[in-house]
């Protein structure tokens, strides 16, 4: 035999199995209409799993006695097996992430029937009794049943998903109903619910601030964030943490988080650092560098199991992930795509930050202010760019040098006023939220629209 190591994963089958123990088995017809035994490895995953598909089929509805009771009775139970089932009613109790662990397991069997077809391929080669084109035929017939078996597998048909599906998925979703972002302007205007969301920024419009306070903010809200930078390090981000804080502690500090690198302090700062340390906030920085993409979610993959809620992740930035393709364009797509199919996956709530095409920097953000935007525009689910609201004022305007020192101006304003403008929203309708912006001390205030008349008060003088 020439491979021994069958691609598997034997945690997220016992996943799957304890799901179909919670809510009375709400989610087995989910379960066995998407999974046959030979979709799981394990030779005990694959005896409960058909013990749960026979008691459903007579009508009872599994328990972990009734299922033990059922393979005592057929003669597959032994030693330790007892335990082992009893064991799957003490991992986390949630049918959230049944949809995706079903997709790797269906992914994980369909790799091994492959390796099987290989196998005779390799065999028939070796025994040298069929020609090559023989050999190519049989091994394309194989792989072709492989994909009409997975074709076939996707279709949901609508009664099947009212009867089986629906009830679970909108109960999933029922746990990010009252989800806040701790803005309470976005709060009000959208659910932010799990899907990607796509945001880009005009220079000094701090993309990166406000991604990194609105995950801070959900973590103190009981979400789980992980926020995977390729250019700011773990230092970097927690030190714009305490800035802020010490800053809505003392707004008349002058301690920046540059400061607090190079070694700055206070009393109020070390309390600041104090309640950091003593907090128990769920939030996370992935340092990264030279991962490509596939690498990227390989490596979230498992932070997104085990848990009741999915995460909630940040990408910092779709740029600068590092590609195979020499067409960056063709690149950037492909990642926006797996990125889509990780966020659907794992039901995480993916925010992925973009840059801007500096042709757009001193026009009022559109779609063609991403660079590189194919898939961003059709794939994303929301579609947020951050810009000077300044601009808003000064579009079309003839003088570029004008433009430039009105621009200019503006950053330099504490707070710098900005803009939110919603350019897409799957989830209702588009919408605008305004800001002030205290970027010396790493700080987004959520206001109201008056900040209109504030800029255009500004370019009139």
């Amino acid at each position: 035999m020439l491979y021994n190591d069958f691609p598997h994963d034997v945690n997220i089958e016992r996943q799957v199995l304890s799901a179909c123990f919670f809510r009375d088995g709400s989610i087995i017809p989910t379960v066995i209409s998407s999974l046959t035994t030979d979709d799981f490895y394990d030779q005990k995953n694959k005896a409960i799993f058909q013990a749960i598909v026979t008691l459903h089929s007579n009508g009872i509805v599994p328990d972990l006695n009734l299922v033990i009771n059922h393979l005592k009775k057929s003669n597959n139970l032994s030693g330790d097996d007892h335990l082992y089932i009893l064991q799957l009613g003490n991992l986390v109790p949630t049918t959230a992430f049944v949809n995706s662990h079903i997709n790797i397991l269906k992914e994980k069997a369909r790799l091994r029937k492959i390796i099987e077809a290989a196998k005779f391929t390799i065999d028939d080669a070796q025994k040298g009794f069929k020609s090559a084109n023989e050999i190519i035929a049989d091994s394309q017939a194989r792989l072709s049943s492989f994909d009409q078996d997975f074709n076939q597998s996707n279709l949901i048909q609508i009664n099947s998903y009212f009867q089986n599906s629906i009830a679970a998925d909108i109960d999933n979703l029922k746990l990010y109903a009252d989800r806040s972002t701790g803005f309470y302007n976005i709060d009000q205007q959208q659910l932010f619910s799990p899907g990607l969301y796509v945001i880009g920024a005009t220079p000094a419009a701090g993309k990166t601030t406000f991604c990194w306070q609105l995950l801070e903010q959900l973590a103190q809200n009981g979400e789980k964030c992980i926020y995977c930078s390729y250019e700011m390090s773990a230092l970097e981000l927690f030190t714009k943490s305490a800035a802020r804080r010490l800053f809505l502690k003392d707004q008349n500090t002058l301690l920046t988080a540059a400061q607090i690198r190079r070694g700055g302090s206070s009393n109020a700062l070390n309390e600041v650092f104090y309640s950091i340390a003593n907090s128990n906030l769920d939030l996370h920085v992935l340092e990264l560098s030279d991962q490509s993409i596939d690498d990227l979610l390989n490596i979230l993959r498992p932070l997104c199991s085990n848990l009741k809620k999915a995460p909630v992740i940040c990408l910092d930035y779709l740029q600068i992930i590092p590609q195979d393709n020499v067409n960056i364009k063709l690149s950037i797509d492909n990642s926006v795509r797996k990125l889509k199919k990780f966020q659907r996956d794992t039901n995480a709530t993916f925010i992925v930050i973009s840059s801007f095409n500096r042709n757009n920097y001193m026009q009022p953000v559109s779609f063609e202010s991403f660079k590189e935007s194919g898939n961003i525009e059709y794939s994303a689910d929301v579609v947020w760019a951050l810009q000077l609201n300044v601009i808003n004022s000064i579009k079309n305007s003839p003088n570029i040098a004008n433009t430039r020192n009105i621009i200019e101006e503006a950053k330099q304003k504490k707070p710098r006023h900005i803009h939110l403008k919603c350019l897409k929203n799957r989830q209702g309708s588009n919408y605008d939220c305004f800001f002030h912006y205290f970027s010396a001390h790493d700080y987004f205030q959520p206001t109201d629209d008056s900040v209109n008349q504030l800029d255009r008060d500004a370019i009139e003088n």
